[in-house]
């Protein structure tokens, strides 16, 4: 049976912050906050990299709050996965290369401006590797990217471009697995880790395929509001705004077993994260699979 990690992705979501899952002496302070989180989880999803770089002092912070064997999971910078780019979240230099100010399709964000991206995202990354303490990089590729050969050459060069770190591949559109046979032996043959997604019934969402295409397998749990999940939305999470019942974890817990049983370490991270729904369904998981409280509280452990 695998190494089995669960956590969420992010740590500090507005609405978790003022659903009260922090005690008000932790709440506002980001020290005692991250400490309290890996008090209750050994590993996190970084959500905040998709929407900017991060800041090398930022993660210095994260490796020096956290024990040894805690896991940052990071996600990739928006520029770097199709998506494009909103102008403000770049630093002035950056933002001074632009054509525009708002947002940014992939097509007019200048070449020179994602290579310096890509520079300063590993370079911001260090601490985390100097730790070991960091998991796997996640790459989501937007709804509209389909399995065509443009779409391989992308996954090719990733694999280049990303060489020496472990990276995850989350496809968004079903198309990806109507052509499955052959996506499994492109992401085996570029070692890519496979991520199986937990998605609504929808005819736009991806179906879950319990298939690692390397020792490490990733699920990535999204809720399951089939209202929700095509939008238009105001705030990110409202897409997965959802509260997994105790059946639910119960098929996920079987889901996560499947895993266990094909790969070398299995994460499970929680992005339904409206308030608590995402930290209730992790401690939840946690429970039905028999896992503890992370090695390094002695044992000890505060309910939330």
């Amino acid at each position: 049976m695998a190494e089995i990690r669960v956590g969420t992705a992010s740590w500090t979501d507005p609405t978790l912050l003022a659903s009260g899952w922090y005690p008000p002496e932790v709440k506002n302070h980001p020290e005692k906050r991250l400490r309290y989180y890996a008090q209750r989880f050994d590993t996190v999803e970084v959500d905040s990299t998709f929407y900017a770089l991060p800041r090398l002092e930022v993660v210095r912070k994260w490796a020096e709050r956290t024990p040894k064997g805690f896991l940052f999971n990071v996600k990739a910078f928006s520029a770097f996965t199709g998506h494009g780019l909103e102008a403000s979240a770049l630093p002035k230099d950056l933002r001074a290369l632009l054509p525009k100010e708002g947002h940014l399709s992939q097509k007019e964000v200048p070449e020179e401006v994602v290579e310096e991206a890509w520079r300063r995202f590993f370079q911001a990354l260090e601490p985390l590797r100097e730790a070991d303490k960091l998991g796997y990089l996640h790459f989501g590729l937007p709804p509209w990217a389909e399995p065509k050969p443009r779409s391989f050459r992308y996954l090719e060069r990733l694999a280049e471009r990303t060489r020496g770190y472990l990276v995850a591949v989350e496809f968004r559109n079903p198309r990806w697995y109507a052509a499955w046979g052959f996506v499994k032996r492109e992401l085996e043959r570029l070692g890519l880790v496979h991520v199986s997604v937990d998605a609504p019934p929808h005819p736009e969402a991806p179906p879950r395929v319990l298939e690692p295409t390397h020792p490490v397998a990733v699920l990535r749990c999204h809720g399951r509001n089939a209202e929700t999940w095509k939008g238009p939305h105001q705030k990110p999470y409202e897409r997965f705004n959802w509260r997994y019942s105790e059946e639910e974890l119960q098929d996920l817990a079987e889901a996560t077993r499947i895993l266990a049983e094909r790969a070398e370490r299995v994460f499970v991270i929680f992005n339904n994260n409206y308030g608590t729904q995402g930290v209730e369904a992790a401690l939840g998981l946690k429970g039905l699979l028999g896992l503890g409280p992370p090695p390094w509280t002695g044992g000890l452990f505060e309910g939330r």
